[in-house]
């Protein structure tokens, strides 16, 4: 499910929670760790043949492109993405050994391969970089919370949205070609996954999104590492896709529309991530991107439902809306962000 946070003076910011594709996805090499250039968080912080939209111009440059505005920092799936991963340790506490951070990596990898695979069934081949030289180690001396309800609390999502903003950097830009990018924000306790993603309402504001994925999945037995199922599905989050399951927050979202999902794509990764007895999967994902979801990533421009849930269809494929009573008049341009 998702949790709605408000932070004064400034627009609404939301928090997608949940548990949780093979095109030519590139695992890039590029600049390496970038520690240096993180702040110091030791201390607590002071006060279809449409043109799919022209990704954002490389390098990162200060001002945010009407596209950027719109989309947030990860931009559409079908754009080139980097996937920058941040591994938070508290000094003298919990914390992430060199096994723990490759076999997080592994993880990670498949969840990609799977992401790939799945566009391709909508014929659109991402490009998703990520891997060993986009990654840094980080004390983070406040700790973390954790638990089922995952409430890390306001001073850690301001503390992430620094980091983030620290790390999306000139350089990064111009190694990779591309000013989309979002962040995985690892961290060593047991919870329950969760993204922040950027809304139409944002604006310029909460631009950096970020998936928060836990060491250990806190339904299962204490020590339980968490899927790739879990990964894929937080990382779609970033790219627009909606939580399709009983108790989400996303606007259009129904019990009637649950069911449908259920009943129609039972399999559908926004609906459940787990294998069918329950338990979690490691190494392959037995899921799939349904066409609902591919629709709300851009992938298609039409899935089976349409006429019934009109309502999916309010706002442009890649995008989030926060608040049912804003107008979404100015989000109507035809700026084509469907890929096939």
């Amino acid at each position: 499910m998702k949790r709605h946070l408000r932070a004064p003076a400034l627009l609404l910011a939301a928090l997608a929670l949940a548990g949780c594709t093979r095109g030519e996805i590139s695992a890039a090499r590029g600049p390496g760790s970038r520690l240096e250039q993180v702040p110091d968080l030791t201390e607590p912080s002071p006060e279809p043949e449409e043109q799919q939209p022209a990704a954002p111009a490389a390098p990162w440059t200060d001002g945010l492109t009407p596209a950027q505005q719109k989309y947030g920092s990860a931009g559409l799936l079908a754009w080139p993405c980097v996937l920058y991963s941040i591994y938070l340790q508290q000094p003298d506490g919990p914390g992430w050994t060199e096994e723990e951070i490759a076999r997080s990596q592994e993880t990670l990898a498949t969840a990609v391969d799977w992401i790939g695979e799945q566009a391709g069934e909508y014929n659109v081949s991402p490009t998703l970089y990520y891997g060993e030289d986009l990654l840094s180690v980080i004390d983070y001396a406040p700790g973390f919370v954790g638990g089922e309800e995952s409430d890390e609390g306001q001073q850690f999502y301001d503390d992430m949205d620094e980091v983030c903003g620290s790390l999306r950097t000139n350089e990064l830009a111009e190694t990779y070609g591309t000013s989309n990018i979002g962040f995985l924000v690892f961290l060593p306790v047991s919870g329950c996954s969760f993204t922040m993603v950027h809304y139409l309402e944002d604006g310029g504001y909460y631009f950096n999104e970020y998936c928060c994925l836990y060491k250990d999945n806190v339904f299962f037995e204490p020590g339980t590492f968490d899927g790739p199922a879990v990964y894929a599905h937080e990382i779609l989050h970033l790219f627009g896709a909606p939580d399709l399951y009983s108790g989400s927050n996303d606007l259009f979202v129904s019990e009637e529309l649950v069911d449908y999902v259920a009943d129609t794509w039972p399999e559908e990764i926004m609906y459940d991530t787990y294998a069918p007895d329950g338990s979690l999967e490691y190494g392959t994902i037995h899921k799939e991107i349904g066409p609902l979801t591919a629709y709300r990533l851009g992938l298609c421009d039409a899935f089976p439902g349409m006429d019934r849930f009109p309502l999916v269809t309010l706002d442009p494929p890649g995008t989030f809306r926060l608040d049912e009573s804003t107008s979404t008049d100015r989000f109507d341009e035809q700026d084509g962000a469907v890929a096939a």
